[in-house]
């Protein structure tokens, strides 16, 4: 059997066929490569900025639950009000609300300490001041891991 001129080119264009195929795909893994690579550089990147908030966080609850609020100098306002704002913006409004709420005990069980001077005053708060510490004992030893968590979880990402 005879092959023309065009069965010979066709036969010797195969190798050039298979081997830009072969490249096209080896292309293609290493760019999905690359971006597995570069999502797991996010994650990290965005680790990095949102672990310092849960740190302090949790600090500052583990500090109101033993110490009260008196016990640090935390300037004007409550200790949350320096990350709350990057808080908002790295993990959503749901973080953000927790510590808003964590902010507004922080203001209350602030406010019962400020009290102490006065014994009648004292004796009305006494119960408050314990739900209050007891709350921020709770979220610093549970309650805050569970909220922060899924952020801050490499396996499951939110």
């Amino acid at each position: 059997m005879f092959c023309g001129p065009a069965c010979i080119a066709l036969i010797q264009g195969i190798p050039v066929g298979l081997v830009a195929a072969t490249v096209g795909l080896i292309g293609a893994r290493i760019a999905r490569h690359q971006a597995a690579i570069a999502e797991a550089k996010l994650r990290l990147d965005l680790f990095e900025k949102r672990y310092p908030i849960f740190q302090r966080t949790w600090e500052i609850m583990s500090e109101a639950a033993s110490h009260g609020t008196r016990a640090k100098n935390w300037g004007l306002g409550t200790p949350f009000n320096s990350f709350l704002p990057q808080a908002r913006f790295l993990f959503g409004g749901d973080i953000a609300e927790y510590i808003s709420e964590a902010s507004d005990k922080w203001i209350d069980l602030d406010a019962i300490m400020a009290e102490r001077e006065d014994p009648g005053a004292r004796a009305r708060s006494a119960e408050r001041e314990k739900l209050l510490k007891r709350w921020f004992h709770d979220e610093a030893s549970t309650g805050l891991k569970q909220r922060f968590g899924p952020c801050l979880n490499f396996e499951r990402w939110t």
